[in-house]
């Protein structure tokens, strides 16, 4: 996603992040044995639909709503379905060809990742997965998800600590080893950097 807004204007920002299963799911239902030919349909411009289920999201946010609830899962359900329907297409050919990832490759890296996030994620370990070399791989995964594959294990790591900062009391020292950080100014750095908040911030504004 790329914006803009005039300078001096506040913009305001909604990111919503859904598991690569949920969306897998959403493909098979939509295109049936052609989903792993599925990709992606660039758009500019409002979709109003979709800015009402971020709203939606929105507003659960603010109630404090447990990411575990049946409606967040309805609701990531409804959403994937409907960015599969109106945004992805059948590829006239295999997304191996244009050089980037398919996405079953994505979801094994993904699975890893999520599985293995207090543990030191090497981008050696998630090119074996997918049977690239590192420098090839790091060069698809930015082509295909806009993002190195550092900038991905951090993303993932940082929205684990919120969901676990928002769901559990724990300490943020434990939060921070289980989700990969030894140091906690480390953790702090980075949770701001990505947040714009640190966490005791976070947990102090829910």
């Amino acid at each position: 996603m790329a914006f803009r807004s005039p300078a001096g204007e506040e913009l305001e920002v909604i990111q919503i992040h859904i598991a690569v299963d949920h969306f897998l799911v959403a493909l098979k239902e939509v295109h049936g044995t052609n989903a792993d030919k599925a990709e992606m349909i660039d758009f500019f411009g409002r979709d109003a639909a979709l800015a009402d289920f971020c709203f939606a999201c929105a507003e659960l946010l603010d109630a404090r709503t447990a990411g575990t609830s049946k409606c967040i899962a309805d609701l990531a359900k409804l959403l994937a379905t409907y960015l599969a329907e109106r945004y992805t297409t059948i590829a006239s050919r295999p997304s191996e060809a244009r050089g980037g990832l398919p996405i079953w490759q994505l979801r094994k890296v993904e699975d890893y990742v999520s599985a293995h996030l207090s543990e030191e994620i090497a981008v050696e370990k998630l090119a074996e997965l997918v049977e690239l070399s590192p420098f090839h791989f790091f060069h698809v995964f930015k082509e295909t998800t806009g993002m190195s594959p550092l900038q991905f294990v951090t993303r993932e790591r940082i929205t684990r600590a919120q969901q676990l900062i928002r769901e559990t009391s724990r300490s943020l020292i434990e939060i921070a080893l289980d989700v990969g950080y030894t140091s906690p100014s480390h953790f702090a750095q980075v949770f701001r950097r990505v947040v714009g908040v640190t966490p005791s911030e976070f947990r102090n504004a829910l």
